[in-house]
């Protein structure tokens, strides 16, 4: 069961949460071992939440998690009105599964998370910005576990349900904590840095990530920069002062670490070339020298921000290097694999229009003896930019060096046509309606030697193409 002082235990929070409604057992007799909001990983000693989704309603598996063995499950008044009479009553008290109701579930989750980051005096590295935000987590992870116990966010928990469910794993074991938080809409950094209380701000960049639903990259800057905003000024803040909006952040009377190209910041990097993957090296500080494992000019800006909290939590230059020319990249961001001869750039976790011409751009530059080839989805969450920003990126890819071209989706289709407007016979390019036809044009032009490029929003799946190509 998980375990609590006296001063700090479950019942302390549950008797003075404000959203409580009732519980039907005393809060002092409710323990749990973990918490879990999906019904199908409900082990025996478990803490159920149901949360209500787009798509499924998890109050619709609160019985379900209850005969699987769960201490408790919070559930809604609102629902609980309407389907008390489908739980069991147990004759023996001392042995029935107490039923939580609360007015929101999705706010217990949260208040819990962020009730049980307060009991532990760790440091926590805050990190948001428009790209880049999971690879400069996953750097700086590496890098401080050069020297501490590093609890860091996994895969995409960094929005309003993922950053409670990770601060629920803080324990007395961690050095620091490195913790991603995301947003689409107004407020919601605001909202997650008060719930992880950070006490260190990093902001990758400011880009057009979810424009669709700020309206401008001034709203995107006001929301990110909220991160900031929520540290002390004695706490650090980590400025990338190459970003066109947040060289104007206001520093005064704050605790600043500057990152750029510029000798006048505190932590800077003069490029020094790239390897034959397109992997970039430079030089720390203008005496480190260090050779990422991953491809893209502009991921010397992540590892400059990863080199800033090293130094700023102790590392040595040398420890700093150590961990930035060990870290590989996974989970489909810039994830370089080789088969047959082929370089499969596979950068299809998530895209925007700054990560995709950043792609674009890294393909073009790479040294390749075969054929540049992109297969690209659509950038979702764009609203009424979509089309604008579809068919600049088409305009872009035909002045690069890119040779073949495979779309895929409804927007998508505006890159297509723009390069084809602008490239004419010089490009190949296809629209496709499907992944397996565009892996069906793939075995018709692949060969050794060829670079192909993956990329598109999340929603688009566009990894799924390797499943149709016969390497």
């Amino acid at each position: 069961m998980r375990k609590f002082s006296e001063n700090n235990s479950f019942a302390n929070f549950l008797n003075g949460y404000p959203g409580l409604v009732s519980c039907d057992a005393p809060a002092e007799e409710i323990n749990y071992c973990q918490l879990s909001i999906d019904s199908r990983t409900i082990t025996p000693g478990a803490l159920y939440v149901s949360l209500r989704g787009e798509n499924h309603d998890g109050h619709d598996f609160a019985l379900s998690a209850l005969e699987k063995g769960a201490s408790a499950v919070v559930v809604e008044d609102g629902w609980w009105a309407l389907h008390r009479t489908e739980y069991p009553v147990f004759a023996d008290h001392s042995t029935r599964m107490p039923v939580i109701i609360v007015h929101d579930s999705l706010d217990f989750l949260q208040q819990l998370g962020a009730w049980h980051r307060r009991q532990f005096d760790v440091p926590v590295i805050g990190i948001t910005g428009s790209n880049g935000k999971t690879t400069t987590r996953e750097m700086i992870a590496t890098v401080l576990e050069q020297r501490y116990t590093v609890f860091r966010s996994s895969g995409n928990k960094n929005n309003h349900i993922g950053l409670p469910l990770m601060l629920l794993q803080l324990d007395d074991n961690i050095d620091v904590a490195v913790l991603e938080l995301g947003t689409n809409h107004p407020g919601e950094i605001a909202l997650l840095a008060n719930l992880a209380k950070p006490t260190a701000a990093v902001i990758t960049n400011i880009g057009k990530g979810h424009i669709g639903f700020f309206g401008t990259e001034a709203a995107v800057y006001h929301e990110k920069t909220a991160l900031f905003d929520a540290v002390s000024a004695k706490q650090p803040i980590f400025v990338n002062v190459e970003d066109k909006y947040l060289k104007n952040y206001p520093l005064n009377g704050r605790n600043v670490v500057t990152v750029g190209w510029d000798k006048s910041c505190k932590i800077w990097a003069t490029p020094d070339g790239q390897d034959k993957l397109g992997c970039p090296r430079f030089l720390l500080n203008g005496k480190q020298a260090i050779q990422l494992k991953i491809p893209g000019q502009h991921n010397i800006m992540n590892a400059l921000m990863a080199a800033a909290i090293g130094f700023e939590w102790g590392l040595t230059d040398q420890e700093i290097a150590d961990a930035l020319q060990s870290f590989v990249p996974t989970n489909q961001r810039m994830q370089l694999i080789e088969k047959n001869g082929i370089l499969i750039i596979n950068d299809a976790y998530n895209a925007n229009p700054n990560s995709m011409h950043a792609a674009i751009r890294y393909l073009s530059d790479l040294p390749c003896d075969g054929k540049r080839i992109a297969v690209l989805g659509d950038m979702l969450e764009l609203g009424e930019f979509s089309d604008s920003e579809h068919a600049q990126l088409g305009k872009m890819i035909a002045q690069t060096h890119v040779d073949i071209l495979f779309t895929y989706g409804t927007a998508a289709r505006l890159i297509h046509d723009s390069a084809v407007e602008i490239a004419g016979d010089s490009i190949i390019a296809k629209w496709c309606e499907s992944h397996e036809e565009i892996g069906r044009e793939l075995n018709q032009v692949l060969s050794t030697g060829d670079a192909l490029l993956l990329k598109g929003s999340r929603g688009m799946r566009i990894e799924a193409v390797l499943n149709y190509i016969k390497f």
